[in-house]
């Protein structure tokens, strides 16, 4: 758990947090927001997600902790994929076909995704 803990204070220092200048209610903040981005992920994305089903017949979705699947995204950036996910792409539907799903939960399973298919961050970025 503490690994993971790590990981995801790195993971939000390099999306603009300051997890080792603030205080700890802003740590402990953190820690919850990939929590929830975790949580996010097993309701609403792992269906998808876990297996890389295949929607439209050509494109499987990237598997989570597969960095090979994410081949051609990770060129993207996280803005991207969140907005992606957020509003959806090719047969992928947005915000996992739930439309009442808020913005920042999706955001927060995008990153979980990717702090544990690339705990030392995307390649390239």
């Amino acid at each position: 758990m503490r690994l993971r803990y790590l990981l995801t204070l790195g993971l939000l220092s390099a999306c603009g947090g300051n997890p080792t200048g603030g205080d700890g209610e802003a740590l402990l903040a953190e820690a919850n927001d990939a929590i929830d981005g975790q949580a996010a992920y097993v309701e609403y994305c792992g269906g998808c997600h876990d297996s890389g089903v295949t929607l439209d017949g050509i494109v499987s979705s990237p598997i989570l902790g597969d960095p090979a699947s994410w081949q051609g995204r990770t060129e993207t950036s996280a803005d991207v994929l969140m907005q992606h996910a957020r509003e959806g792409y090719r047969s992928m539907p947005g915000k996992a076909g739930q439309p009442d799903l808020d913005d920042e939960t999706v955001n927060s399973a995008v990153q979980y995704m990717l702090s544990v298919t690339f705990p030392d961050g995307p390649p390239g970025q």
